[in-house]
């Protein structure tokens, strides 16, 4: 037998030069290219640019070869998968299947079935990746390190593992919640095994929310539950199931977080002057929710108007034409006249409110206004910018240009 292992030696790593095509050894592209270029050229040549050639041990080798177990083992050492190429008394034989599945897990594909129930076969495989619980025997399955191992791996394998134990057994809880918490959101799924276990969901949600919509009806029904993940974040229960979504308290607890929970509220809550006043005074986008019969309601829109003009565009015609309302409106935000009716875009009153809080204001007002003095002084005292939309005589009128100075005009001296 030594003079058989002599003979097998295993030939020197090759590499392929990108440049030729060629393969060498470390030796053969130092002899190459020593006078090209000095060795941290040729070392960074070898590391980054070369690739490595596939050993193919047992794959040319003879028949005696393929049943010698020296050979075997040196040929699984360095390259797992060779295994597919022993004899079938190499792949039964545990001491080589040892050696391949930690080279390479994947050769675990080619061993003799009879070692599946090998359990350090299979631990050893499971270093490498959780499949490896696929080729292990239903008594190893079961066998409780064989578990923990393959837990510990990935929460994947926990439909292929055997016995009662281990979803009850509180040894297993720290090991199943740590790995459905890691895997979940990378799988961007939950096995469906998982998705009524209260804690299990509650981790994995820490990390992804998104995957509440794996959570098991069973699970949304219960109330803490429920309240829990909706206390966390609002946006949960986007993923509740309808009679859930509808939960008063739910939406109530979403509410205190963000006045867009209004599209959960019931229609009348919409209608609630109380409910959606308070609603827009801690956003303007509140607004959009409400009832259609609280867009002419003055007080409301004000608050809105004041935070943010636009949403004078959700204001109905009469408001929008009522004079005390757009006097209060343009004392607050002067470019407000652009959502007033056109008789009140010509009203005197109205327009010297608007330009006076905001001088470009004018550019709204009816052009008639565009030429009255008064108008154009209050706007340019406010903005000296807003003397572009003065009449062609204002814009070279002494009075409207003091004004635009910050000089005093005709009757304030």
């Amino acid at each position: 037998m030594g003079a058989m292992s002599a003979e097998l030696e295993t030939p020197p790593m090759k590499k392929v030069n990108p440049y030729d095509q060629q393969a060498y050894t470390w030796e053969e592209l130092c002899e190459k290219y020593q006078t090209t270029y000095g060795p941290e050229g040729i070392k960074d040549f070898w590391e980054k640019r070369m690739t490595v050639v596939r050993l193919r041990l047992l794959e040319n080798a003879t028949d005696e070869q393929r049943s010698d177990k020296d050979f075997v083992l040196r040929s699984v050492r360095q390259r797992g998968s060779e295994l597919r190429f022993a004899s079938e008394a190499m792949q039964r034989d545990r001491d080589v299947v040892l050696a391949a599945v930690t080279q390479d897990w994947t050769a675990i594909e080619y061993m003799h079935s009879d070692l599946g129930a090998d359990r350090e076969v299979i631990l050893e495989a499971l270093k490498g990746d959780w499949e490896a619980i696929t080729f292990a025997t239903e008594e190893v399955r079961a066998d409780p390190d064989v578990a923990m191992a393959a837990l510990q791996t990935s929460v994947l394998t926990l439909e292929h593992l055997k016995g009662d134990s281990i979803g009850s057994d509180p040894s297993f809880r720290p090991a199943l919640v740590a790995s459905a918490t890691r895997d979940c959101p990378k799988m961007d799924n939950v096995p469906e095994a998982l998705r009524g276990d209260r804690e299990i969901m509650l981790g994995v949600v820490k990390q992804s929310p998104k995957l509440l919509r794996f959570a098991a009806k069973t699970l949304w029904e219960d109330h803490g539950f429920a309240v829990e993940v909706v206390t966390k974040d609002w946006t949960n229960l986007d993923y509740a199931p309808p009679a859930v979504a509808k939960d008063n308290e739910l939406i109530s607890l979403a509410l205190e977080q963000s006045v867009y929970a209004l599209r959960f509220a019931p229609p009348e809550w919409l209608a609630d002057r109380a409910v959606i006043l308070a609603a827009v005074r801690r956003s303007p986008a509140a607004l959009k929710y409400a009832d259609k019969a609280l867009l002419a309601d003055p007080e409301l829109m004000l608050e809105a108007v004041r935070q943010d003009i636009g949403q004078l565009r959700l204001a109905g015609p009469a408001l929008c034409a009522d004079k005390a309302f757009m006097l209060e409106a343009v004392r607050c935000r002067g470019e407000a006249l652009q959502f007033a009716a056109p008789a009140l875009r010509g009203d005197r009153d109205v327009v010297l409110a608007a330009v006076a809080q905001y001088g470009h204001a004018l550019e709204h007002a009816v052009e008639d206004l565009h030429g009255d003095r008064e108008v154009v002084i209050a706007a340019v005292r406010q903005d000296k910018r807003a003397l572009v939309f003065a009449s062609r005589a204002l814009r070279s009128d002494e009075e409207v240009l003091a004004a635009c100075r910050g000089q005093p005009t005709t009757g304030e001296t």
